[in-house]
């Protein structure tokens, strides 16, 4: 009987030792298990628990109703959409390095490919289909492209569990630096745009936080697309004339605001993602005449990123011609005294 009982101490002797080996693997503690758990969580729609998941300085950063508005790991999409692309979401949990009381937990998402998807969307579009309802018929029957990439999952130790550390404030500012970098793409001043999105993503590197590694790769993704676009202009450049402007004329708009309307026709074999307008003002006729303002205009300005479904996101095709209207900018006095010439530049 003393025989037994010890054999029976040593039994569980030699498994405390075993979970105190795995470090926190057993009874559901282990960062992988954290992860699941947050991420189990988030496709139940459990959106409390999710939030309790937090590291106590991202709780003290966003109270709940902040937090639904930026969910980590979630799709960055608007409320009408949220609920059924999360569905999409496959996350894959995958191996944790544990630094101390810090662990990053590697995930392999699958979902859709949300600037491709709706930029297919709207280039099949026909007779009175809209956007919405083609999406809906995607998500349905599984039919929209997908993207799968690698996202980090920062956690750490709080009160004996691991917790998801954010760090919300950084990515406010991430965001706001990824508009401005945006905004300066579609002013055409691709070095600045390419110095601000390499700027982004060194920060991004340097900053151990959940979902950078997902920014990472799609902020990527955008400056591989505004290089290429960079290293088209000479092409595009050539290819101006190919737009034809007809039925141009300046008239009062909607809003009793003069501007200028008419039509473009893509005349030439490929599809364009941009087009810019000049109105120059002019005083004055033959040799003295002068240029005294000009003002920028873009009748088409395809988006980098997901707009969700809510304008048209499709290139301006060989063939196809467009309307196409704009309020004039001008100082009243400029356009009273000056006469405007639009060109495509």
């Amino acid at each position: 009987m003393r025989i037994i009982r010890i054999q029976a101490k040593s039994a569980m002797l030699a498994a405390v030792a075993v979970c105190a080996f795995l470090v926190t693997g057993c009874g559901g503690h282990s960062p992988q298990n954290a992860a699941n758990d947050y991420l189990s969580n988030l496709k139940l729609y459990n959106y409390p628990a999710t939030y309790q998941a937090l590291s106590h300085q991202d709780q003290v950063d966003r109270n709940m109703d902040q937090f639904l508005t930026e969910i980590p790991m979630a799709p960055d999409v608007s409320r009408d959409w949220f609920k059924g692309i999360l569905r999409t979401y496959d996350y894959k949990v995958g191996d944790a390095k544990i630094d101390g009381d810090k662990a990053v937990v590697t995930v392999t998402v699958t979902r859709p490919d949300l600037a491709l998807w709706e930029r297919t969307v709207d280039a099949g579009l026909s007779g009175d289909q809209t956007p919405d309802a083609i999406a809906q018929k995607n998500l349905t029957e599984n039919t929209y492209p997908k993207v799968t990439y690698d996202d980090d999952m920062v956690m750490v130790q709080q009160g004996g569990e691991w917790r998801l550390l954010v760090d919300f404030p950084f990515k406010e500012n991430i965001l706001k630096e990824h508009k401005d970098a945006v905004d300066l793409y579609h002013k055409h001043d691709y070095d600045k745009a390419i110095a601000a999105y390499q700027k982004i993503l060194d920060e991004l590197d340097k900053e151990q936080a959940t979902s950078n590694a997902g920014l990472k790769y799609q902020y990527g993704r955008e400056l591989a697309d505004i290089q290429n676009a960079q290293k088209q202009q000479p092409d595009a450049q050539a290819y101006i004339p190919k737009i034809v402007l007809s039925d141009v004329d300046m008239k009062m708009s909607a809003s009793r605001v003069p501007g200028i309307f008419g039509k473009m026709t893509n005349s030439g074999d490929k599809a364009i993602d941009e087009v810019e307008f000049t109105v120059t003002y002019y005083e004055g006729k033959g040799k003295n005449k002068k240029a005294v303002f000009t003002e920028v205009h873009s009748p088409i300005a395809t988006p980098l990123e997901f707009t969700n479904f809510g304008r048209p996101v499709r290139p301006f095709v060989p063939g196809e011609t467009r309307d196409f209207g704009f309020r004039l900018t001008a100082a009243p006095e400029v356009q009273q005294k000056a006469t405007p010439d639009l060109t495509v530049t």
